[in-house]
């Protein structure tokens, strides 16, 4: 059972021959690592390519298409892959000597289903100097990335490969942010999906946490997140018939609001970039009407408000706002 491990990569120089001598590590020994470069230019293809003389088993690419970015490298990835199974994996990231026997292990005795979902542990520096761990309960994990509640991420699922290709075609090139959201999103969409969590299971693969994140220029993350939001509601409004579960892409929206708030609060952003974004959210409610109705937008400005008032210091406050804007029906005291 070939596992055909897809590593995007641009300019991780620091951390790719770790990545790579992690997978090289695993006690299952059939799998390939298929690795695609996105146009570094910081001397990381030629580690990846000394790698790659040394072990037939690592297969490097070059992105040769546009657009750039993570999404049509893992479609590179996903259209030379020649395993049973995929796995994402980012090109900082670290697996355990038995992350890949754990998982086939797992799913050899669920024959039938689509994909598997195991833990991933979080580091910062080293595996174990963060305790993080992203392990998936059970319960309705579409409404959970509908509203931005995200249940996984890139690397808790085993993929089978003939399923990737037939229902999903891929990844959504077009979209700049929250890629694996909306891949995600759509696998639990096909009809008669089948899939199971392996919540009992240790953390056997780790996300390495941006150590660049305090130094990055927020209004810049805003900038690239919005479009992200915005294509990810209007993609699934159309296909998403039962209110009970087109009401929860406000949460998508909710969760960009909040990271706005809070820029602004704790003075990450200036006045005048705040403003600039409660423009441009009420012109897309205004626009957006079937999911955003006048009593919405008018809760979202009470929210923006209490919060910048310092309300969202009080625990349960963003908690209850999301539930507010949510489930707006079952709140009949805010009139049209």
């Amino acid at each position: 059972m070939l596992v055909s491990i897809i590593i995007p990569n641009y300019n991780k120089a620091p951390f790719i021959e770790a990545t790579i001598k992690s997978v090289q590590s695993q006690t299952y020994p059939d799998w390939e690592a298929i690795v695609v470069d996105d146009g570094s230019t910081d001397g990381s293809t030629e580690i990846i390519q000394t790698l790659a003389s040394q072990d037939p088993r690592i297969r490097f690419f070059q992105r040769t298409k546009a657009p750039k970015g993570g999404s049509v490298c893992r479609n590179i990835g996903i259209g030379k892959a020649l395993g049973e199974y995929i796995m994402f994996f980012d090109s900082d990231d670290l697996m355990s000597p038995n992350c890949l026997k754990v998982r086939i292990d797992s799913i050899k005795q669920f024959p039938d289903i689509h994909f598997g979902i195991f833990p991933v542990g979080t580091f910062h520096h080293h595996i174990g100097d963060n305790k993080n761990v992203w392990n998936t309960k059970n319960g309705n994990h579409l409404i959970k990335f509908l509203r931005h509640d995200l249940p996984w991420n890139i690397m808790s699922p085993l993929w089978k490969t003939e399923f990737i290709k037939k229902h999903l075609k891929g990844f959504d090139e077009s979209f700049p942010r929250l890629q694996d959201v909306e891949f995600h999103t759509r696998a639990l969409m096909v009809p008669n999906v089948k899939y199971q969590i392996f919540n009992k299971t240790s953390p056997e693969c780790y996300y390495r946490i941006d150590p660049n994140r305090s130094r990055k220029n927020y209004f810049q993350m805003l900038e690239t997140m919005w479009p992200g939001v915005k294509m990810y509601i209007q993609k699934f409004i159309p296909l998403l018939d039962d209110k009970k579960y087109l009401k929860q892409l406000r949460g998508t929206f909710f969760a960009f609001l909040t990271q706005l708030n809070y820029f602004r609060a704790t003075k990450k952003i200036t006045p005048k970039q705040y403003q600039l974004f409660l423009t441009v959210i009420n012109d897309f409610m205004n626009e957006t009407t079937s999911l955003f109705p006048t009593k919405i937008i008018k809760l979202t400005n009470i929210y923006n408000i209490f919060y910048q008032k310092g309300a969202w210091k009080i625990k349960g406050f963003n908690f209850a706002f999301k539930q507010l804007i949510i489930q707006h029906n079952s709140y009949s005291f805010f009139s049209s």
